[in-house]
């Protein structure tokens, strides 16, 4: 592989170089984030049960927050949250399921969400342990009821937890990809992120050559 160029099959066409940071012990950014929950969307393509699940890439909250923000006004409708209100429609009307993301907290962490439509349940997985804030919880049942009228449970997410000071981005999606699809997602063991991360490289490698051929 040429470590010139951009990266091929992707949402976003990053450069090649991005790949080293899966090979360090460097905190992993949102084009890293992106890239993985790329790979699990794509995966989901292929089962029977993930076609009603949607991948969301990590700027999702930040739309449901804003919409938070001028819910009071009729905003909402505009152009600016189509996806935000097209995914909650489709949710509510049983065309999708469950939707999932990965969140960024006080810029230097992340963490997993997963919104169960059908068992009207919030999942969070936070790899250190800390209960999501209250703002945020608020932001999501604030959407959840405002496309069902349901009142929405919270519950713990499965997640790995974090022995290092750089392993949140990838425990993070692995707890997201093991909620929707555990018989290709095992939990990652927090003396297994290393290679982890190394078999996600060269997951978004194969896509990238793939593309290529």
């Amino acid at each position: 592989i040429s470590w010139s160029g951009k990266l091929g099959g992707f949402a976003v066409a990053e450069p090649v170089v991005e790949l080293t940071a899966y090979a360090t012990d460097e905190w992993l950014s949102d084009v890293h984030e992106n890239q993985m929950l790329d790979l699990l969307r794509r995966r989901l393509w292929h089962q029977p049960q993930g076609q009603k699940i949607e991948i969301e890439n990590i700027y999702f909250y930040g739309f449901l927050k804003k919409a938070y923000e001028i819910r009071s006004s009729r905003e909402y409708e505009g152009r600016y949250f189509a996806r935000a209100r097209e995914t909650g429609d489709a949710m509510a009307s049983g065309l999708g399921s469950c939707i999932g993301f990965v969140v960024n907290i006080h810029g230097n962490h992340w963490a997993a969400v997963v919104i169960d439509f059908e068992s009207s349940t919030i999942f969070y997985g936070d790899s250190i342990y800390i209960k999501p804030l209250t703002g945020f919880l608020a932001v999501l049942h604030w959407w959840t009821h405002h496309h069902t009228g349901q009142h929405f449970k919270e519950k713990s997410l499965i997640i790995t937890h974090q022995q290092d000071s750089f392993s949140c981005g990838l425990l993070s999606f692995n707890a997201l990809a093991h909620h929707v699809l555990p018989s290709e997602y095992p939990l990652i063991t927090a003396s297994q992120v290393r290679n982890g991360r190394l078999k996600v490289m060269l997951d978004v490698m194969d896509r990238h050559l793939d593309q290529a051929r």
